[in-house]
């Protein structure tokens, strides 16, 4: 029950980066559908895989890199004026709030373009999931629509549309929020998809353009109808068979933010649900009981009552009579805040702490905890001495600091358009020991449990909390952004048992 491994993408997937201040307006809120934006003045255009944010009119080295714009984004400029400089014959131009782009084969100060302006249909939304995902049984990405003969003879090794073959045994944990339903159509079929035209232009030659692998994932903006059958809008601008994917239910599972929602210390109630007991003259009686990842505020004011198996912890929540309710100290992850700095923080920055056998993260400002949650650690548990952490699917130990982020990035072990696996645009992601990162699992919800390939997995409302928390700051409209100066330095993240 593991994720694929975490490993750093040489190439961002294709989505496009929010657009807020300093960009063009978005062009889907959270849930809405697609409406392709009209060409502007002073705004330059993505048209290819990444178009990179470099610190100074010339390309340099991989390093140099200040972040990217994702396919079809558009950036408001600081300038109309182009600076020609090493590396780009078409130019440079200054982008807010800092840094050149190229107008090379990646980018173009024409909106109209027929790739930009059909990549807008893939447009994310804002929010803590940026898209919506599913899960493939083996299904055809197609490059048009096809006809309902073509479909039937493309898919006709793939058994019937609807059935679903069991996930493999390192796959498990990766259909536990899958749901076996077709996603209804919400929106009308692009126009770029019309009399059988491609994101690339008019009708291809080729019908598909891959096939999504079993038990790899799909993002997706739009669905839709074509012939009797729904179809999905992958964020890559294929076409895919609704009946040949599992959507995934959204967790709502959350954080707590510091002091406003809970105080410290405080206890988690991790993989299942646990009993509350209440003190009577006769001892202790269960009184209903804490669900799974839920928590209970702590009251040190009172002392723990019992030993060993037996050991109760008091909770600020009260019962019916005004008197406290308890907690078995072994059914509680309890977190107290630190009375002092790790070796290798220094004062007054932020940072976060992560404890892999309890599967918690406290994120911190010095020594004020200002958010906790549960989290996934690596399915391998501790790293033992001598066995490296990515064989072992193990989160390393350690201090790190956070050193490139993006708003959402496909992972795969593989590289290459024929990859056997992929997770498709997996959000908020943010690299601290490369290929290992902090981000958001949209297919389980059994944070505080072992779940990853060595990746600390979060919910999606928590990364898009501590993606805002962090350094470096992704600036709006950029899809992601790297420690190359002037941005932000890396937060801390520190890695315990």
């Amino acid at each position: 029950m593991q994720s694929s491994r975490c490993s750093a993408p040489r190439r961002a997937s294709l989505t496009l980066a929010l657009c807020a201040l300093g960009a063009v307006a978005p062009l889907r809120a959270e849930g809405g559908a697609a409406s392709p934006t009209p060409p502007s003045a002073g705004v330059v255009w993505s048209q290819g895989m990444e178009t990179w944010i470099w610190p100074e009119p010339r390309k340099g080295s991989e390093r140099t890199r200040l972040g990217y714009l994702r396919a079809g984004a558009a950036l408001a400029l600081r300038s109309t004026e182009r600076v020609i400089g090493p590396g780009c014959a078409g130019g440079f131009v200054p982008v807010r709030p800092q840094g050149w782009v190229c107008l090379d084969r990646s980018a173009t100060l024409d909106g109209g373009a027929h790739y930009v302006r059909a990549m807008q249909h893939a447009l994310p939304s804002t929010g803590p999931l940026p898209l919506r995902y599913a899960l493939s049984n083996g299904a055809p990405m197609y490059r048009r629509l096809p006809t309902r003969a073509e479909w039937e003879a493309t898919e006709r090794s793939l058994g019937p549309a609807g059935s679903f073959r069991p996930q493999s045994w390192g796959n498990r944990g990766h259909e536990l929020l899958a749901e076996l339903r077709v996603d209804p159509p919400s929106a009308g079929i692009p126009d770029f998809l019309a009399q059988g035209g491609s994101v690339n232009g008019p009708r291809p030659l080729a019908l598909v353009r891959r096939q999504l692998p079993h038990g790899s994932m799909l993002a997706y903006t739009e669905s839709f109808e074509h012939e009797g059958r729904a179809f999905l809008l992958s964020a890559d601008g294929t076409v895919v068979p609704a009946d040949r994917v599992r959507p995934f239910r959204a967790s709502s599972f959350r954080g707590l933010e510091l002091p406003t929602e809970a105080r410290l210390p405080l206890a988690f109630f991790r993989a299942r649900p646990r009993t509350r007991w209440r003190q009577t003259s006769a001892g202790f009686e269960p009184d209903g009981a804490w669900p799974a990842r839920a928590h209970a505020e702590l009251d040190p004011a009172l002392e723990p009552v019992g030993s060993g198996a037996e050991r109760r912890l008091a909770t600020r929540e009260r019962d019916g009579s005004g008197r406290p309710l308890w907690v078995l100290e072994q059914d509680a992850t309890v977190l107290r805040a630190r009375e002092a700095l790790p070796i290798g923080v220094p004062p007054g920055v932020r940072w976060l702490l992560v404890s892999i056998t309890q599967g918690t993260l406290v994120a911190y400002e010095g020594l004020t905890p200002t958010f906790a949650t549960l989290v996934s650690p690596g399915a391998g548990g501790v790293p033992r001495r001598g066995v490296d952490p990515v064989k072992s699917s193990s989160t390393p130990l350690g201090v790190y600091r956070m050193t490139f982020k993006h708003r959402a990035s496909t992972m795969s072990p593989e590289y290459g358009e024929d990859r056997s696996f992929w997770i498709a645009d997996v959000p908020f992601v943010q690299y601290f020991a490369a290929p290992f990162a902090l981000h958001v699992a949209y297919w389980h919800e059994n944070f505080g449990e072992p779940m990853s390939a060595g990746c600390i997995n979060v919910s999606p409302r928590d990364g898009e909390w501590l993606f805002d928390f962090t350094g470096p700051t992704v600036p709006p409209g950029w899809w992601g952004a790297s420690t190359a100066a002037p941005n932000t330095p890396g937060t801390h993240i520190v890695i315990t048992r």
